[in-house]
């Protein structure tokens, strides 16, 4: 079965770190994820609200690197960081399927991919949400086989700037299927 999603062009996408924890049990507020080509696609339409410019740290916004934030609905956001480079601006409109940058290894990261969070409820980091709901991929490490989903072929994003695409993104992991009650679990709650 291949998901059918339009964050990446390629056949098949690699999650190197699911939501809400790492393989370790530590805090992971995102999913990452690593594409053949290192061309990332925006999960849906909307406006930037936030389009950060690396400045070489790894603490405050600096750790997400060269990052968008992008209104897509009422309370409703999506981020997606570690930018090679930024393309956007604030106000910018960008449109389900758009090519939204090269990924990169800026910020605090181990290695070129996406991080994604999804913040359901309003512009703050404290309305985090699963990204898998916004992403349609599993929320759970592993390759996956995808297909191209966002009402047409994928566009041919921009040549990209400077010598190359980078290194490869590592060594390949099993392929995995995702089980059926992963699929049908529910979302739980919590109130303070």
């Amino acid at each position: 079965m291949a998901y059918k999603q339009c964050i990446t062009d390629g056949s098949t996408i690699r999650v190197t770190a699911s939501y809400p924890y790492y393989d370790d049990g530590t805090r992971h507020s995102g999913i990452d994820t690593v594409h053949t080509d290192h061309k990332a696609f925006a999960p849906y339409g909307g406006t930037v609200m936030r389009a950060w410019h690396w400045e070489g740290g790894t603490a405050g916004h600096n750790s997400w690197g060269n990052h968008i934030v992008v209104k897509f609905a009422e309370n409703k956001y999506w981020l997606a960081a570690h930018f090679a480079s930024q393309i956007w601006s604030e106000g910018d409109t960008i449109t389900q399927g758009q090519y939204i940058g090269e990924q990169g290894a800026t910020g605090n990261v181990t290695g070129i991919h996406t991080h994604w969070e999804y913040w359901n409820g309003g512009y703050s980091i404290n309305y985090r949400d699963n990204p898998a709901i916004i992403l349609r991929i599993p929320n759970a490490v592993g390759t996956y086989d995808v297909e191209w989903d966002a009402g047409g072929e994928p566009p041919t994003p921009p040549e990209p700037p400077g010598p190359g695409p980078g290194p490869e993104p590592g060594p390949e992991t099993e392929k995995r299927k995702m089980p059926i009650w992963m699929m049908c679990a529910p979302v739980w709650r919590y109130k303070r």
